[in-house]
């Protein structure tokens, strides 16, 4: 798998999506990506990154909650049932299928965070704010 890839997840959706891109996934898909973020978090612990823990355990979250949303079953035993389709599944196609998710998710995540920064009302100034005036 390429690591490299799956970590760029933060970068702005590819155009040909559009905005109204919504392709249907099934709860064994989130599944599926959930266990390939799994993978990649333990394949890179030693050397992750705070900001990689963050993005990944975020995106690992995200695709468990909708498998949760969906089923609501033990997930413990769906990810033990679900392994063996997801070790014939080719690992090109999950790969990217999963980071073109990730990618759409940091991207709604983004726009979210910067509407819920637009709706804060302002800052009061406090002393010190400003820069001294020459």
């Amino acid at each position: 798998m390429t690591i490299a890839a799956v970590l760029a997840f933060a970068a702005p959706l590819h155009a040909q999506q559009g905005d109204n891109f919504t392709p249907a996934f099934s709860a064994e898909d989130d599944l599926d990506c959930a266990i390939f973020i799994g993978a990649i978090m333990a394949e890179m612990e030693a050397e992750m990154t705070p900001d990689n823990q963050i993005g990944l355990t975020s995106a690992l979250t995200y695709f468990v909650g909708r498998y949760e949303a969906q089923r609501g079953t033990d997930l413990m035993q769906a990810f033990t049932d679900r392994y063996p389709v997801y070790l014939q599944r080719n690992p090109a196609e999950i790969e990217q299928t999963c980071s073109v998710r990730m990618r759409s998710f940091a991207a709604r995540l983004q726009v979210a965070g910067s509407a819920l920064t637009r709706l804060q009302p302002p800052r009061p100034a406090q002393q010190g704010d400003t820069a001294p005036q020459e």
